[in-house]
């Protein structure tokens, strides 16, 4: 996802009213009078944020016959994203992924055995019995994903540290330069033009900056 559409999420979804209509709407797809009332909104207000977030893509609708009136409309996600935000001292990471493009993968061998019990369990039996099974595989996959995020904040805590290390180190260079060093810290990347881009700094600045923090340090 790159950062103009992760701009664009994170303007629709930085509304908390919206948060809820997404969260309510995670569950199962609503009619935007059941959703005011579920959620005690005015239904005004709720078509109001359900127009914005359809604007951008974030959810979907379309229109089907009503049992007793007339022909209503009904809002589903459209998207299934994670967005992640790490912010301190030394530190902001921003990412936004498309679960449905990034998949399973040959390499995710864990997904890939869960998902596969999840296939098993719908291909055969009762009702009553995959919803149990299900559960299990829900409390699993939740249980892997904390373990996963108990690691990364140890992670981040490290690359924090770094971090403040390498700025202790920086804060000798001046201006410029410091802002390249950090560029390449955070991205990895130390190709002039797209630097130059990122900092609004010319090229030709950011070669010889370039060079000169490889001599100094990267050498």
């Amino acid at each position: 996802m790159d950062h103009k559409e992760l701009d664009a999420l994170l303007q629709v979804m930085e509304n908390p009213v919206r948060r809820r209509i997404i969260k309510r709407l995670a569950q199962e797809p609503g009619y935007a009078l059941q959703i005011s009332k579920e959620l005690g909104l005015g239904q005004p207000l709720v078509a109001k944020h359900l127009a914005i977030m359809e604007q951008a893509g974030l959810i979907a609708s379309a229109t089907e016959e009503s049992p007793s009136g007339p022909r209503r409309r009904k809002y589903s996600l459209s998207k299934s994203i994670s967005i992640t935000m790490d912010v301190g001292p030394n530190m902001f990471i921003e990412k936004g992924m498309d679960i449905d493009a990034q998949g399973v993968g040959s390499s995710r061998q864990t997904a890939g055995h869960l998902l596969s019990r999840v296939d098993e369990t719908v291909s055969r039996g009762k009702d009553s019995e995959k919803l149990s099974r299900l559960a299990e595989i829900l409390e699993e996959v939740d249980s892997r994903m904390r373990q996963m995020e108990d690691e990364r904040i140890g992670l981040l805590a490290v690359r924090n540290r770094a971090m403040h290390e390498a700025a202790m180190i920086a804060m000798k260079l001046e201006l410029d330069k410091r802002r390249v060093l950090f560029h390449i810290l955070d991205e990895h990347d130390r190709t002039a033009d797209s630097i130059s881009e990122s900092l609004n700094l010319r090229e030709l600045t950011v070669r010889k900056i370039l060079e000169e923090l490889q001599d100094e340090f990267f050498g």
